[in-house]
């Protein structure tokens, strides 16, 4: 049994161990099973409520033909010259197995911009009429860390690459505050009924700040929120403001984020080596030096820093400034996001000096197939190493990266993390597999651990938050190919029903 009060478990043990009275509220659980509240370390919160209503979802099309029409249909309802947003698309599932070019997204209209996202949101394909909307020509150039594609001749191909991304998006009117506020509350919905309590939200920019902690002020929010502001927008130059740190109950703000290379699946992760059928080595975003700068001023600020890195050449641009942080800051337990083709030395480095590799076993699943079509033989064994990093001592958050992949469900995640299958059945790096307690833990106290909370969450454990899940079968008693049969009954928030 478990007794809470005032938000907080107050102790654990059997019934008739309890000093309580007649008053007190009883529940009788039926024999069913109560789980700490999953805590997704690395999740879109507001993106996962976009995709509800706001943007066209495109993830799970089929062809270039499907997502034409199913674009087509949203644009001839909205007036022209109205912008049309669409995410999802992933080229190697396309039965073209090509990404989309302006040509094929002219036929869909010339009269709307378009702006459609692949799933892993570090490139996009955009028309004619967005290009002379965000006025780019053959002599545009491409900016830091991003890329303005083109074809053999020189000629635009309509998809951009990374920070280039910013050189469309400074053009579409943004959602307003509201909107904001509906996107966010959407998400929080979808990720409570999924048993997940906790949440961080990797990418912030200030009007999004801004719309979580009017939510919280106006005492909106269920989820707990750890919320990571980003330094350097898309498309510019100059960084944006360190905001303040703040806490409350629902809120927390003391990490920033940076971004040093793009997405695997996509290609744009910077690696050592080529990718397989290609000249690239992807894009490295940072430069060392002007990260180094802002990444100490956060430090000094009290921040601590969370970074995406999932080649290998990011993880050594990472590593070798946040040794240089550690030198002059200590242990302050920062994050490397992703953490997807780390090295023998990386992995050393990361238990030597204390960061906090947050990895997404689910891409194993939605996104091997890409894996397997754009990597050597080598960085497939080492691709998103867990166990290594587990037998190293070294605490693992896991995540979804949602909406980067459409499956959000944690037992789907942690169920890759343990078969190490793609949804083709394509095994990667078997020998990374881990075990389903070592699954739970990394969703409940790893990801604590990465946001600096393991002493007020992620366990049922006297004097921490009571924030837990009820589902309707015993995770260690079920096979590994059922895991995704078990399902959150109810979920409580502060010892309060919020599901």
């Amino acid at each position: 049994a478990m007794l809470v009060e005032d938000g907080k478990i107050i102790d654990v043990g059997e019934v008739h161990q309890f000093n309580i009275n007649s008053s007190v509220e009883k529940i009788d659980l039926q024999k069913r099973i109560v789980l700490p509240g999953f805590n997704d370390a690395h999740i879109h919160i507001w993106k996962v409520g976009q995709l509800e209503s706001f943007i066209i979802d495109l993830r799970g099309i089929k062809s270039i033909a499907a997502l034409q029409q199913k674009v087509k249909s949203v644009a001839e309802k909205l007036p022209k010259g109205t912008w049309i947003t669409g995410r999802g698309f992933n080229e190697q599932v396309l039965e073209d197995k090509r990404m989309p070019s302006k040509e094929d997204l002219d036929v869909i209209s010339q009269d709307h911009p378009l702006y459609l996202i692949r799933t892993c949101a570090h490139i996009a394909a955009v028309n004619s009429l967005a290009l002379a909307k965000a006025n780019i020509n053959l002599l545009s150039t491409s900016p830091e860390g991003g890329v303005i594609g083109r074809d053999d001749q020189g000629n635009l191909t309509g998809i951009f690459y990374e920070t280039a991304l910013g050189l469309i998006t400074k053009h579409i009117p943004p959602p307003s505050l509201q909107d904001y506020q509906q996107m966010i509350l959407a998400g929080e919905s979808k990720l409570l009924s999924a048993g997940i309590t906790s949440a961080t939200d990797p990418a912030v920019h200030p009007e999004l700040l801004e719309a979580y902690l009017a939510l919280d002020k106006q005492k909106k929010l269920s989820l707990r929120c750890n919320l990571m502001p980003i330094l350097l927008p898309d498309g510019g130059d100059a960084p944006f403001p360190i905001p303040q740190k703040y806490f409350s109950d629902h809120i927390q703000v003391d990490t920033v984020k940076f971004f040093s290379d793009g997405g695997l699946s996509g290609k744009t992760a910077a690696i050592s080596r080529v990718y397989k059928n290609s000249a690239d080595h992807g894009v490295l975003r940072l430069e060392e030096k002007k990260f180094l700068t802002l990444a100490t001023e956060a430090q000094r600020q009290g921040f601590r820093i969370g970074t995406h890195a999932i080649g290998d050449k990011a993880i050594d641009l990472v590593i070798d400034v946040y040794k240089k942080l550690f030198a002059e800051f200590g242990n302050t337990r920062n994050r490397i996001e992703h953490f997807g083709l780390p090295t023998d030395e990386h992995i050393k480095a990361t238990a030597q000096f204390g960061f906090v590799p947050v990895p997404q076993p689910i891409f194993i699943d939605e996104l091997g197939e890409n894996f397997i079509q754009a990597l050597d033989d080598e960085f497939l064994f080492r691709c998103y190493p867990i166990k290594s990093l587990l037998q190293r001592n070294i605490p693992v958050a896991f995540s979804t990266d949602a909406p980067v992949v459409k499956n959000s469900n944690p037992w789907s995640c942690m169920k890759a993390a343990i078969t190490r299958k793609t949804n083709q059945g394509n095994l990667i790096s078997s020998q990374e597999s881990v075990s389903m307690e070592e699954s739970l833990r990394a969703y409940t106290l790893g990801s604590a651990f990465a946001e600096g909370a393991e002493t007020i969450k992620g366990s049922l454990e006297k004097n921490k938050l009571a924030d837990f899940q009820i589902v309707n079968k015993n995770p260690l008693q079920t096979a590994v190919d059922e895991l995704e049969s078990i399902r959150c009954e109810e979920v409580f928030v502060g010892g309060e029903k919020v599901k």
